[in-house]
């Protein structure tokens, strides 16, 4: 089945914690990663590298290929499924404890969305990520 998305999807580790955001405006909205669409004709690492910086206004460092999951979920009465590409990258120490990053180009908004930052250890993290995104932790 060929997937209705292809996304990337990155851990950003500052020692040994990871980056996570949720959105102040949207309290339901479960915790996430940086990532996102990759673009036609455009290569992963680009694609990453891309939606990192737009998301987080940092560009990484660093970035890995740790694998690829399949993705499946039900949405409006379908089953969708994303093919998702992970990596992994470093921020530098003197990164920020938190911050609020506004997403000028969100792929299904019409309006801009804020994004609040911060740090958990990975492991908690883990067991707090919405919509799968745990699913490469391991690999960390």
């Amino acid at each position: 089945m060929q997937p209705d998305a292809i996304k990337v999807l990155i851990y950003a580790l500052r020692g040994a914690d990871l980056l996570v955001f949720d959105e102040p405006d949207f309290p339901f909205v479960e915790l996430q990663i940086p990532g996102g669409t990759v673009e036609p004709e455009e290569d992963f690492f680009s694609a990453a590298a891309r939606e990192f910086t737009e998301e987080t206004g940092f560009a990484p460092l660093e970035l890995q290929a740790l694998g690829i999951d399949e993705y499946r979920f039900e949405k409006n009465g379908r089953v969708h499924h994303h093919q998702r590409h992970y990596f992994r990258c470093t921020l530098p120490a003197d990164t920020p404890d938190s911050w609020i990053h506004v997403e000028m180009t969100p792929f299904d908004a019409s309006d801009p969305i804020r994004f609040r930052f911060f740090w958990l250890p990975v492991a908690e993290a883990g067991a707090r990520l919405g919509y799968g995104m745990q699913a490469l932790l391991e690999t960390l």
